[in-house]
């Protein structure tokens, strides 16, 4: 596919190269993944305890409504940029945009597929209380970028990377909750490719319940 590309560059049709890729959906990758995710896998800079450690001095040491929104991505697991669209979200003060579902205690994001389901990065729920909400709903035209929250962890002289949230948070479920990858994968918006996950297998009826003890004990744990 990389020679395609470079022949279609040298003929002039690199417009209709890069439409037959969109159209049948092509990829490729360098062949390095593996070796990458080995990499960061035993990185340990990148282990459980040290990654909390660096969200706990982040949330210590920012302004309240920052804090208040790397607690939120903590709790929900989503990327940066969801994050902040969530909280925008949130704090868009109209009620009837039914983002949050009380009887199954979670943010439904795939009410918002412009936001949340884009080509290739998901997010279709996550699940959090009312009493883990309530910061957040209560920021009003605080909520900040995230440019502004590096912006801010720079000053500081902090290693900022909100990426952390997102990454400490499956680790803990996998870890603390028990939880099996395949529903991690899916709670973070990635749909395993196998048959298995994609037509057979089903959550259990506490698996909210399970997220949500999980959740709070790693905010008392963030806290400690």
């Amino acid at each position: 596919m990389s020679a395609l590309a470079s022949l279609s560059k040298f003929q002039g049709r690199y417009d209709k190269w890069l439409a037959i890729r969109h159209y049948y959906n092509l990829k490729w990758s360098s062949g390095n993944n593996s070796l990458q995710a080995l990499e960061r896998f035993f990185n340990p800079t990148l282990n459980l305890d040290d990654m909390i450690a660096r969200i706990r001095e982040m949330i210590r040491v920012l302004p309240a409504h920052m804090s208040e929104v790397m607690k939120f991505a903590v709790i929900t697991g989503l990327r940066p940029s969801e994050d902040i669209e969530a909280v925008k979200i949130l704090n868009s003060g109209n009620p009837s945009l039914g983002y949050y579902n009380q009887e199954r205690q979670c943010l439904e994001h795939f009410r918002f597929p412009n936001v949340f389901l884009r080509a290739t990065k998901k997010a279709y729920l996550s699940f959090i209380t009312l009493d883990n909400l309530q910061p957040i709903l209560n920021l009003g035209p605080k909520t900040p970028t995230w440019a502004a929250i590096r912006w801010a962890c720079n000053r500081r002289k902090l290693r900022m990377d909100m990426r952390l949230c997102r990454k400490v948070y499956a680790s803990w479920l996998i870890q603390s909750a028990g939880i099996d990858s395949i529903t991690v994968d899916m709670l973070q918006g990635r749909c395993p490719p196998n048959i298995l996950a994609r037509h057979y297998q089903s959550p259990d009826s506490s698996l909210c319940n399970r997220v949500l003890d999980a959740v709070n004990a790693l905010m008392k744990e963030i806290y400690r």
